[in-house]
């Protein structure tokens, strides 16, 4: 029975791998497209308290901030299934991976204030980072699983 719960664990990872995969890239080109076409109104303007004068676009800065919460959720589901299969690569993988989306997160929400560079540059560096670490994650995760089934 034990060992099927460890099989059980090791296909939620790769699940978990597959669906977090895809959310950063949708995520990362959604964010590409507000910083290029999204203007966000000054700070000082009305229309920064007016919801009726925010541009039609600002629908897609909202599915990018919800899509981002997704991925903090799914970020945070990937550590604590690292941390019951008990490895210590992967829960070192997947706490980066967490932090960084916190840290993109943070950044972006930083952005929408001040649009200045560094935030946007801060958000593309931590999901490279994010995705290098979820492809570290794999390749650990697949050793693991290889020698488990020679066992």
């Amino acid at each position: 029975m034990e060992y099927r719960d460890m099989d059980n664990k090791y296909s939620y990872a790769y699940l978990g791998l597959a669906v977090i995969m895809v959310l950063l890239f949708i995520q990362f080109i959604i964010g590409i497209f507000i910083n290029l076409y999204v203007s966000f109104p000054p700070l000082n303007s009305i229309s920064h308290i007016a919801p009726a004068a925010f541009p039609s676009n600002y629908i897609t800065v909202m599915f990018h901030m919800m899509l981002g919460f997704l991925i903090l959720i799914v970020s945070f589901i990937m550590l604590l299934l690292s941390i019951k299969i008990q490895n210590s690569k992967l829960v070192l993988s997947s706490g980066i991976s967490f932090i960084f989306v916190i840290i993109a997160g943070v950044s972006g929400f930083l952005f929408l204030f001040n649009e200045y560079n560094l935030y946007s540059l801060i958000m593309a560096v931590s999901f490279i980072i994010i995705v290098m670490s979820e492809f570290y994650y794999l390749y650990t995760l697949k050793l693991i699983t290889v020698s488990s089934s020679k066992n």
